[in-house]
């Protein structure tokens, strides 16, 4: 897909719409399209996109955005970042990192937004972030740009880092 595309961009300036077809179910569909699609556009090859999916239609409009977000062609959505979890991690990471990457869905901000597990690293590991959060043992930090904000309740964590992203 990749290469046919590039081919028929050096030889001709017709618009190019972008896809990949058949390209599976919404996880190796997405991951098709987003190698696909990604590497054509970062290339500036590609003029429209469509990700094709077995899944429902809503899906391939998220992934697309999706798609377009992570390469920077959509500059007023945030950017989620996250670390594995590991020992120290004290928190419910997975299921507060979903949350934060279904509320995120709704705001229009360029800002990077981090959701980190442990509040030994946590800060300094994600400093160049917007704002974000920090898990402890039944609580967590949320911080800015590296700096501590304040302590939060694990309860509390998702809701006062919307809060404060709604500030910036």
């Amino acid at each position: 897909m990749i290469e046919a595309y590039k081919l028929v961009a050096a030889q001709c300036d017709y618009p190019l719409h972008l896809g990949v077809t058949e390209s599976g179910t919404v996880r190796m569909g997405i991951i098709k399209s987003a190698v696909g699609i990604g590497a054509l556009l970062t290339q500036g090859i590609g003029d429209t996109i469509r990700v094709s999916l077995t899944a429902d239609p809503v899906k391939e409009v998220d992934a697309g955005f999706d798609i377009l977000a992570s390469i920077g062609l959509l500059p007023d959505r945030p950017t989620l970042v996250s670390c594995p979890t590991c020992g120290r991690t004290k928190i419910d990471l997975i299921g507060l990192a979903n949350a934060v990457e279904e509320r995120l869905r709704h705001v229009h901000k360029p800002i990077t937004v981090a959701v980190m597990g442990c509040v030994v690293n946590g800060p300094g590991e994600a400093k160049e972030a917007d704002i974000g959060i920090a898990g402890g043992a039944g609580c967590g930090l949320l911080f800015q740009k590296g700096e501590i904000l304040r302590k939060v309740d694990e309860a509390d964590l998702l809701d006062a880092l919307m809060e404060e992203i709604e500030r910036l």
